[in-house]
């Protein structure tokens, strides 16, 4: 059998390129790039998917890139005070990337895009040329399949109402003095100067599924955008987490689909006190990556090609790594399980409560985490999983327990009596 690429089977197992290289918040910088940055925005358009790209590399080397030159620096800012004070305003707006060894280099500075100037692509200098190329680097697709996922909305109105709540969220008229700086500074580098055929983004469209979990990431964003009140801030993180919470809980089913094995949810350690709830946290983390190697393998033999061992890694690594980064992970290396950071559960319950609504607590344990996204926190979740032939019911108690009580500290549930809590985002808070 002759070696097969990654991408190739990622496609077809779980109809978008998943690689470590574009994982965490990549996806949904990338999402926002074809939303922004497409003439056709999300209406649906047949043949080649079209994106006007923009660099930002001005910005990005300003803040990493010692050998930007002073005459450069000199033709957009005014003084080295605007030089300083403009360079700890980008710095506040990157992406961090906690699992870096090396000193990040401006190729791999990303800023959260909070205004549609500050919106940008990947860009990097080839080697032995001084020309700076737009050109996929850390955007590798899935974020291209988030899009394509959206725009391919049967649902019209939901589509019309995901079309507004991102007019809401970027504003044509935005004349904010963060917008009109990113504006400067963006035009400050390269730009494409007309919209240019993404090769990924059309070969992701004749992916489809045409299932529940695509269903789920658009429920999901419909609801974030319904916040059209809430800060720029607290949608776009939301946006980005629930983009990349989504693709780790959708390889997992799918791969299960693929290899037609027995479908488990994600076990969650919320409370961090339980030994026996971590080791099977552990094990479960374990399986889930065991049923993506299997299913990308069998689709790799499936396709007369086999998978190396480094190819592979591409797609675990994507797993992996966005789980951490989104708030579902606990560490980058050493012994993972799976677990609930305060962003992931802030992007969970934008995404599952639409704004002005509220929903029970134990509807949104058991009903959205558990039904919708698989995670499994509670006793009924566990129950349903048959977890407690094994683990004591007080252990999920005590978890979902601990939960409850992160989302009270956070402003996420409100205590009505003993019996009655209620779970919303807190509509514009």
């Amino acid at each position: 059998m002759s070696d097969i690429k990654a991408p190739v089977v990622s496609l077809e197992v779980f109809g978008g390129i998943f690689d470590i290289d574009g994982a965490g918040q990549y996806p949904g910088i990338e999402l926002l790039n074809f939303i922004l940055c497409s003439p056709d925005g999300l209406k649906p358009t047949e043949g080649r998917i079209l994106i006007q790209r923009s660099a930002h590399d001005f910005s990005r080397r300003l803040i990493r890139d010692e050998t930007l030159l002073e005459e450069e620096k000199r033709n957009v800012l005014l003084d080295l005070h605007s030089e300083q004070a403009i360079s700890k305003l980008l710095r506040s707006l990157e992406l961090e990337l906690p699992n870096l060894v090396k000193s990040k280099s401006w190729e791999r500075t990303h800023f959260f895009p909070f205004t549609r100037s500050l919106v940008h692509w990947d860009a990097r200098t080839r080697r032995g040329k001084e020309q700076i190329l737009l050109e996929r680097r850390y955007f590798r697709g899935a974020g291209a399949y988030a899009f394509i996922i959206l725009r391919a909305d049967q649902d019209l109105n939901r589509l019309k109402r995901i079309c507004e709540g991102f007019q809401y969220l970027y504003p044509n008229n935005d004349e904010s003095p963060l917008e009109m700086l990113a504006k400067t500074l963006r035009d400050a580098g390269i730009t494409d100067k007309e919209p240019v055929a993404d090769e990924v983004a059309y070969s992701t469209s004749n992916k489809l599924k045409h299932d529940d979990w695509e269903e789920l990431y658009r429920n999901g964003v419909d609801n974030i955008l319904s916040y059209h009140s809430a800060s720029v801030v607290d949608r776009v993180r939301s946006l980005v987490t629930w983009t990349g919470i989504w693709s780790v809980i959708m390889m997992a089913g799918r791969a299960e689909t693929a290899v037609a094995c027995k479908v488990t949810g994600f076990i969650l350690d919320c409370a961090s006190t339980h030994p026996q709830l971590r080791r099977a946290s552990q094990k479960n983390y374990k399986t889930q990556l065991i049923n993506i190697d299997k299913a990308t393998t069998l689709k790799a033999t499936e396709l007369n090609g086999e998978l190396s061992a480094q190819q592979l890694g591409k797609i675990r690594g994507f797993f992996g790594n966005t789980a951490v980064s989104c708030g579902i992970g606990n560490a980058w290396k050493g012994r993972r399980h799976f677990t609930l950071r305060l962003e992931s559960i802030d992007a969970l319950v934008m995404a599952g409560i639409a704004c002005g609504d509220e929903i029970e607590f134990e509807n949104f344990m058991t009903d959205w985490l558990y039904h919708h996204c698989r995670l499994i926190i509670g006793r009924n979740a566990a129950s349903s999983e048959n977890l407690l032939n094994d683990l004591d019911a007080t252990i999920f108690e005590e978890n979902e327990r601990s939960l409850a009580e992160q989302m009270l500290t956070a402003g996420m549930l409100k205590m009505y009596s003993d019996a009655t809590r209620m779970v919303s985002y807190g509509g514009d808070k």
